[in-house]
């Protein structure tokens, strides 16, 4: 932790943020997530619990923070955010500041960070963190089970567009690949493709393979759908019979009462 100003402030913002604190109202935890995996003996667990995001917590907070001020009505105390990041790591730090300057800083929150190359995955990396940290500053219980967070980082996959899914890149064989590309690899049989799917994978990585399963069952759908109405097509074409085939006429080229006709 570090402080920041002088030190006679450092009563106001122990005052001003004891205000804030009894301000606040705990949120309500109203996500779910279900929490799967194997432990270090590899027997597989499962367990759901509830916890509020980032939205919940960052809420809760302003609320208490607007409720807490001065005699003319003007807020005392706020907070913000320090973000770093590296190639492999982020860091968020919570900066909790009086009105008279007086400013601690909270200690480091860092998480590593196996996906620097990708701007979503990292994204959600940071919010997480934003989260953990806010939630330690105002000493707000954000999940149901704390013990939860040692074992799974909670992410917000969010669905992707069409184009974002035709451009969405994964880490495959020490490489960037387009993970549309790698679906159809693994369903060509090519072994090494299949076994990366087999492996286990970021929530944003598993919502981006989820919605392309979903878009080539449907293309295969279509494809089984246009299959059966051309059979059945050329069932019909080859089953139809000429309504006036009783009524024609062998005719030939020396039929002397055709040669007539000309």
């Amino acid at each position: 932790m570090e402080i920041y100003g002088r030190e006679e402030d450092r009563a106001k913002w122990a005052m001003h943020y004891a205000q804030v604190k009894a301000n606040i109202i705990q949120p309500k935890r109203t996500h779910n997530v279900t929490v799967s995996g194997k432990n270090k003996q590899g027997k597989p667990y499962s367990y759901d619990y509830k916890y509020a995001d980032l939205a919940d917590i960052d809420k809760a907070v302003m609320d208490g923070i607007k409720k807490a001020t001065d005699k003319e009505g003007n807020v005392t105390f706020s907070y913000f955010f320090d973000i770093q990041t590296t190639n492999t790591a982020v860091a968020v730090q919570t900066l909790l500041v009086d009105a008279s300057g007086f400013t601690v800083k909270t200690n480091k929150i860092v998480f590593q960070n196996g996906k620097a190359y990708d701007a979503q995955a990292t994204a959600s990396l940071i919010s997480y963190a934003k989260r953990y940290s806010l939630s330690g500053a105002f000493g707000i219980a954000a999940d149901d089970d704390k013990d939860a967070q040692d074992q799974k980082i909670i992410y917000e996959p969010r669905v992707l567009t069409k184009q974002e899914l035709e451009n969405y890149q994964v880490y495959y064989n020490g490489t960037q690949a387009n993970l549309y590309d790698l679906y159809q690899e693994a369903k060509d049989g090519i072994k090494d493709a299949q076994d990366w799917f087999n492996e286990s994978h970021t929530p944003e990585d598993a919502q981006a393979v989820h919605q392309i399963a979903q878009m080539f069952k449907m293309k295969h759908s279509v494809k089984k759908e246009n299959k059966e109405k051309q059979a059945a097509l050329d069932k019909i074409q080859q089953t139809k019979k000429d309504p006036f085939e009783s009524q024609k006429v062998e005719s030939s080229d020396d039929d002397p009462e055709v040669d007539k006709l000309f």
